[in-house]
């Protein structure tokens, strides 16, 4: 048989196979628990307290500190990271796009106005770690419809990885004003 005639054959296998409605183990067990159910349970119904700011969070973290930050998901084009599970938090004080009168900016949440040193300094990573430490590999983009400019108030501990320049929080609860 000739080249293209074999890879006609395999393709028409597959789809074959691929339709014939079983399913596999794995598709059939309900015990396996998805990403999504993960980062369903970071979401609490009720504040969970006093939170200090996006800014007071930079100056005075320790990793390994245990902290309740507030803020809203802004501060770069693409606050979610696609496929993991970690955001960008700014302080609440930031001049996105849609504080300025007049300004029709599409993407606000980027506050393409402000000086990048400022943009760095009123930001930090919040992330929800999975086993490996690692952020969980699917975005939080859209879950519990999280969304660009959503106010929240996170709480979590600071990733050993942190350092001045940059604060990675690790997730234990989002709470979405």
């Amino acid at each position: 048989m000739k080249k293209p005639t074999i890879i006609i054959l395999a393709l028409a296998s597959f789809l074959l196979l691929s339709c014939s409605g079983e399913k596999t183990e794995v598709e059939n067990s309900e015990s396996v628990p998805s990403s999504s159910d993960h980062l369903a349970t970071v979401f609490l119904s009720e504040a969970p307290g006093d939170a200090i700011t996006v800014v007071e969070a930079r100056s005075a973290a320790v990793p390994g500190e245990s902290l309740i930050v507030a803020g809203k998901i802004a501060g770069v084009m693409n606050p979610f990271t696609e496929g993991y599970a970690s955001l960008v938090l700014a302080d609440e004080s930031l001049q996105t796009c849609d504080l300025i009168p007049g300004d029709e900016c599409p993407t606000p949440w980027d506050a393409c106005c402000v000086a990048p040193e400022e943009l760095k300094a009123q930001r930090i990573t919040i992330q929800v770690p999975g086993e490996n430490g690692l952020p969980v590999a699917e975005s939080l983009k859209g879950v519990n419809g999280l969304a660009e400019m959503d106010a929240l108030l996170v709480t979590g501990t600071v990733n050993e990885n942190s350092t001045g320049e940059n604060l990675i929080l690790d997730l234990n609860g989002i709470y979405q004003k």
